[in-house]
């Protein structure tokens, strides 16, 4: 039998080219997944309020697997002809424990949460820890006195941005805790998967699949009749979380691609202050020193994990990538 060879066609996305180095590049997108994961948790905590969870997910993964359509046929249009049974087995399976289940235990425990959802962010952003240690024991990823000591200071710096004034336990935080851990495991699956599929590829599946999944469920619970109850104000809400979570799936995948996996997961920790900075200027919550040394906690940990001079130039490629943008419109 011989062994696939994964050639692509010569056209490729913007988030393919930008600087010189697959590492630098990894690192650009993953910055950049932060930044958007950091926005889109605090965009979602008004968007599921007073709202059938479970339909506005599934609607919302569905309009995110639309969108993710013609970003796939640009970027890998013949891929479909080269995915074997095995590859349409994995992300099916992708779609379920990382595009279905977990979005609507996480949701769902958002708005059991109220107000300790700072708490319930908390145990998201200890995803981190879980993917690293599956990236070392299931990916073979060698550990490090960095990335052990970056643990150390991303878990303290989150620690410090939960509210004391806050529930430290609510109904919520159990189900955002089991997202969690599904989360990790789907991570590490799609980052064995991105070996011989391309981003699109597992992106599409996740959130295609995902949302056939959830359809299938809102039918079985007897949910579907709330599709058909949402508001226009809620419409909007399901938009701007869909063109949000697109941006995220495309620079995650496209980012975790370069990188290993317990890296890219540290990185994504800084959403977490992002979030928590945004919910202070919205009058959510304060802004005090515990938050801010919590917020330069979490920067350190990130440096610490890649290195000050990699950051600078992931930075650097992200600019140059929106400048270019910017230039071609």
């Amino acid at each position: 039998m011989t062994r696939r060879r994964n050639v692509f066609p010569e056209s490729q996305p913007p988030w393919t080219v930008v600087g010189e180095q697959p590492r630098r590049l990894g690192l650009s997108l993953v910055l950049s997944a932060a930044v958007i994961s950091g926005v889109a948790t605090f965009v979602n905590t008004f968007a599921v309020t007073g709202v059938n969870s479970d339909a506005f997910i599934a609607v919302r993964n569905g309009l995110v697997a639309l969108l993710l359509v013609p970003i796939f046929v640009w970027s890998r249009r013949a891929e479909t002809l080269r995915l074997r049974p095995f590859d349409w087995a994995r992300l099916a399976t992708i779609g379920l424990i990382g595009g279905a289940i977990p979005f609507l235990l996480f949701f769902r425990g958002l708005q059991l949460a109220g107000e300790g959802v700072t708490t319930a962010s908390f145990l998201y952003r200890t995803l981190f820890l879980m993917a690293a240690v599956l990236g070392i024991v299931v990916l073979r990823e060698r550990p490090s006195w960095r990335l052990g000591a970056a643990s150390v200071a991303l878990l303290g710096g989150n620690a410090l941005l939960v509210s004391l004034k806050d529930p430290l336990w609510t109904d919520g935080a159990l189900l955002v805790l089991i997202a969690t851990g599904l989360w990790a495991v789907e991570y590490t699956m799609s980052k064995h998967a991105l070996r011989d599929l391309s981003p699109s590829v597992v992106a599409l599946g996740r959130m295609g699949f995902g949302a056939a999944f959830m359809a299938a469920y809102l039918v079985a619970s007897a949910q579907a009749a709330a599709i058909g109850a949402f508001t226009d104000v809620q419409l909007q809400w399901i938009v701007l979380s869909a063109v949000i979570n697109l941006g995220f799936v495309t620079t995650w995948y496209a980012g975790l691609r370069h990188l290993d996996l317990s890296v890219a997961a540290s990185v994504l920790v800084l959403a977490f202050p992002i979030t928590v900075v945004l919910s202070a200027v919205a009058g959510r919550g304060p802004f005090t020193i515990a938050t801010a040394a919590g917020a330069s906690a979490v920067a350190f940990g990130v440096v610490l994990v890649i290195g000050l001079a990699a950051m600078r130039g992931a930075w650097i490629d992200a600019l140059r990538f929106l400048a270019r943008r910017r230039a071609s419109q």
